[in-house]
């Protein structure tokens, strides 16, 4: 952004931004000894921030020609009440929330870039990105013809970091407005397909089991290896508009960022590469390709222009990066330790895959303010139940929540949940149903959240080589745990080597009339799942046909339900759909045992629980600390609660590399 705000991180506690409501917290306080804004305080001079309205330095926003050719959609939300302009500008961009790799501040123009400080830096990497389009052939330069326009084009800049908060590179790429295409004329289909989480961390998983390889490599300026079957012109570039021909066109001969299309187009061009390769492609998900060579294996995931390469050899693996390398455009990264975000660890002696997101949590904690916060044990309050009408009548909080980012905040946990947390799943589950009018007591809630982030900040998944391990899932239900709608809440986890790869907290679409009911829908939910995972599995050679996937179920009432098709008045509304398990079941695809309701792992993905079984039930799911002063909840700081290093399975030779006589048994 080219406007520069004075204040610095904002401090969501100030009394200007929101009213709060401490009740729910009141004996947690207490007995803490401290406030709740003196635990939330991101630093001593909060005072400063805490100035007047009257005080606040009012900045306005110059928006670049580029910026005024788009028209907001008509079912954006029109913020109420006061300004946002005392709230700090990474606090309301909402896709901050998502950026992983790159933080400071960057131009947004060509011409603030070539004003900037950097300048020098910025036009070294306009002009790699330039000649690289030139390279690829991407347009020809000719008259715009009759009846046809040209659709813009930008320049977006950003300043690539590695994990370890360090400046690897000044990054700029020359951009399509996409926006401006019509259907039909300009673009017809545009999906693309990326590698699901889940399917991610079955890999590492794997891994972790079998003493695989882990690589990395990035394509280079990937969207342009595809090929346009649409006639598509486009302006020319700010900063390298032909002299010779000012008032031409681009006519795009392949796909360039920007394009509707041009994400298809790359998946469809790297995908007929794969094929023809020797790779086959995984039909449970279309990014993950598999090689068989004798008795070595390399398994390939495709997330748009990245990509992980898991092999059990060296000159397999070296193989395929030089064939990569030759087609395309790459970067070889080395051993995989950053993807998308995660900080991933491979130690193939022991076995161990570890999986987590510190420094994205950290951005987060310091976004909103919070990295200087008092930790908490756990991210819900096992008393409170959040509504949507807590605040009294007579509070305007739509006034006041205005100020607050609290949608943007939702999204950065959400995140971390997606890929290395389930033990936030129950928590951002609860608080995203307010996301569209939520109140202070919401907000309260959502930083008791952030509070427990603060005190699990190197938390994150751990898979180890364990012997006979196999595949298994846990379904849970908090039946009518919803006071206003009165539905109940559907969560599962799935286990593998150790650590949990699947994860789910949803609420159920309909009332369930009873507990056994309330878990039957839960385990029809948890049945799709498995149902997939056995596919996915059955491909990369970990499960046979006839093997089952075990399911623990702690309602017995459920059990029997899924076990019998009879019928009658008491099962009878019961929605066809919910019925799908008992066909897995009879087909012996799933099998379902019971355990007691003090082994259920997917409690915690159902509602909030007391800190002493949470901390139980994370640590199971194999959600470990990766500091050695980081104890289960980090709050009192003692030591951490390590999981003992697994034997070595019988799979796994001495040395650590895979044991591929059991690999072939299992058909990898």
């Amino acid at each position: 952004m080219e406007d520069k705000f004075d204040e610095g991180p904002r401090n969501y506690n100030d009394e200007s931004s929101v009213v709060e409501f401490d009740d729910h917290d009141e004996d947690e306080e207490k007995e803490e000894g401290k406030t709740d804004d003196d635990m939330d305080s991101s630093d001593d001079d909060n005072e400063d921030t805490r100035s007047s309205k009257s005080n606040i330095k009012r900045h306005t926003r110059t928006q670049s020609p580029e910026k005024a050719t788009v028209i907001p959609s008509p079912k954006r939300r029109t913020y109420r009440g006061p300004s946002l302009e005392h709230v700090s500008a990474a606090a309301m961009d909402f896709e901050a929330a998502y950026i992983v790799d790159s933080v400071g501040e960057t131009p947004t123009t060509f011409k603030s870039a070539m004003e900037s400080s950097d300048s020098g830096k910025w036009k070294e990497a306009c002009d790699s990105e330039f000649d690289s389009l030139q390279r690829n052939d991407t347009w020809e330069i000719v008259p715009l013809p009759k009846g046809r326009k040209a659709i813009g084009c930008r320049w977006v800049f950003r300043v690539k970091e590695n994990q370890d908060g360090e400046v690897e590179r000044f990054k700029a790429r020359l951009v399509a407005k996409g926006f401006s295409q019509k259907f039909g004329v300009d673009y017809e289909e545009t999906f693309a397909p990326v590698a699901k989480f889940t399917s991610i961390r079955v890999v590492l998983s794997m891994a972790a089991k079998y003493g695989l390889m882990l690589h990395q490599m990035d394509v280079k300026t990937a969207f342009l290896n595809g090929s346009l079957n649409e006639d598509i012109y486009m302006d020319q570039p700010n900063g390298y508009l032909d002299a010779t021909q000012p008032d031409y066109v681009c006519k795009l001969k392949r796909s360039l960022y920007g394009l509707k299309q041009s994400p298809r187009m790359w998946n469809q061009t790297i995908d007929g590469f794969m094929i023809k390769m020797g790779f086959k492609k995984c039909e449970s998900d279309h990014c993950i390709y598999i090689k068989r060579d004798d008795q070595d294996v390399i398994l390939v995931v495709l997330y748009v222009d990245d990509l992980i390469l898991a092999s059990s050899n060296n000159e397999l693996l070296k193989s395929t990066k030089m064939a990569l390398s030759k087609r395309f455009e790459m970067t070889d990264l080395g051993e995989l330790d950053y993807f998308l975000g995660m900080e991933i660890k491979n130690d193939r002696k022991t076995g161990m895959v570890t999986v987590q997101q510190t420094k994205f949590l950290k951005s987060v904690l310091t976004k909103f303010g919070m990295d200087n916060s008092k930790p908490v044990k756990t991210p819900q309050d096992p008393g409170l139940k959040l509504t949507k009408n807590m605040c009294e009548q007579e509070c305007k909080h739509e006034d006041t929540m205005c100020n607050v980012p609290y949608r943007s905040a939702v999204g950065g946990i959400m995140y971390l949940m997606v890929a290395t947390r389930p033990d936030l799943a129950a928590a951002v589950g609860s608080l995203s149903q307010f996301s569209s009018d939520p109140c202070p007591t919401h907000w309260q809630a959502l930083k008791r959240v952030l509070r427990y982030l603060q005190a699990t900040p190197n938390h994150g998944l751990e898979f180890t080589r364990e012997e006979g391990s196999r595949i298994c899932g846990y379904t849970d239900a908090d039946w009518a745990g919803d006071i206003e709608s009165r539905r109940s809440t559907s969560g599962y986890v799935f286990m593998m080597n150790g650590g949990c790869i699947s994860w789910k907290s949803q609420k159920q679409r309909t009332v369930a009339l009873s507990s056994t009911e309330a878990e039957y829908m839960a385990l029809s939910e948890a049945t799709k799942e498995a149902v997939w995972l056995k596919v996915l599995l059955g491909e990369l050679g970990e499960m046979t046909s006839d093997e089952a996937i075990k399911m623990y179920e702690d309602n017995q009432g459920s059990i029997a339900l899924a076990k019998n098709p009879e019928f009658h008045k008491r099962t009878k509304h019961i929605d066809i759909r919910y019925h799908f398990v008992r066909e897995k079941v009879e087909s012996g695809e799933v099998v379902l045992e019971y355990c007691p309701t003090q082994d259920m792992l997917a409690d915690m993905m159902t509602k909030p629980i007391a800190a002493v079984q949470f901390e139980n039930i994370r640590d199971r799911l194999g959600i470990q600390g990766a500091a050695a002063n980081e104890s289960r909840g980090s709050v009192e700081k003692t030591a951490a609660v390590k999981k003992t290093p697994r034997q070595a399975a019988s799979s796994v030779e001495a040395s650590g590399r895979p044991s591929f006589a059991m690999l072939k048994r299992q058909r990898l």
